[in-house]
């Protein structure tokens, strides 16, 4: 079960791998003749920021919903906390994704029936983590990114900036293992974008937690310790 996860070892150097991909792939939608992409393979370990970048539709964000297990790839092998995925039913994939791993949807895919503090506070109850902790992590993350004055308000009074910065602190709010982030600054201006950057990289270093940024913003990608491009035959270095 996800509680018993095996930690596994990040090839000779010893280095604990969080996360590892073994030649992913993944068809066309429609056309199962021919590949999205194929051959991704990925080493991430705790603390690990990478930014992935690419032509639009090569599949980064099928990748991500991959990774998170909201898909499945047509080909190759991944490993989460040394618990290989594929053995996951849908029900164990939730599980996983829902207590290890902080999303941030290009969409936002917030709750409109919910007020901001609601959905930002969403993971902490889905996980049953303390309440007594949980107005405190809610508010440092809205005053941090400047959205302190809208905790009740819904989202479709929010600008796509606001919900965007909303999905940023739902995605870190529990403090997961793995933060995804597909395009989390496209709706920001420069200075909010940095401070989504900065927020994300201190989460990183302070909880150990990999994180993998989708962006086209060369600035965006600056902020990562490693910088990959990736086409349909997978990762190549930058």
């Amino acid at each position: 079960m996800v509680n018993h996860l095996r930690w596994a070892k990040l090839g000779k150097d010893g280095v604990t791998a969080l996360l590892v991909l073994n030649n992913l792939a993944k068809r066309l939608p429609g056309d199962p003749q021919r590949w999205l992409f194929r051959n991704a393979s990925l080493h991430l370990a705790p603390a690990d920021f990478v930014a992935v970048m690419g032509e639009s539709g090569v599949g980064k964000s099928t990748l991500l919903h991959i990774i998170a297990g909201l898909d499945r790839p047509d080909a190759g092998h991944m490993t989460f906390k040394g618990q290989s995925l594929d053995t996951l039913d849908d029900d164990a994939r939730t599980l996983l994704r829902r207590r290890y791993m902080g999303f941030v949807f290009q969409a936002f895919h917030l709750i409109p029936q919910l007020t901001v503090e609601e959905n930002i506070a969403l993971p902490w109850r889905l996980n049953g983590l303390p309440r007594r902790d949980m107005n405190r992590r809610v508010k440092t993350l809205v005053e941090r990114l400047g959205i302190g004055s809208h905790l009740n308000a819904w989202p479709r009074e929010l600008s796509g900036g606001e919900m965007q910065r909303v999905a940023v602190a739902r995605a870190v709010v529990h403090r997961p293992s793995l933060i995804l982030a597909d395009e989390p600054t496209g709706s920001l201006d420069a200075e909010s974008a940095e401070t989504v950057l900065s927020l994300l990289r201190e989460v990183g270093e302070a909880e150990a937690a990999a994180i993998v940024l989708v962006t086209h913003s060369a600035t965006a990608a600056d902020w990562a310790q490693r910088r990959l491009r990736f086409d349909a035959q997978g990762f190549h270095p930058l």
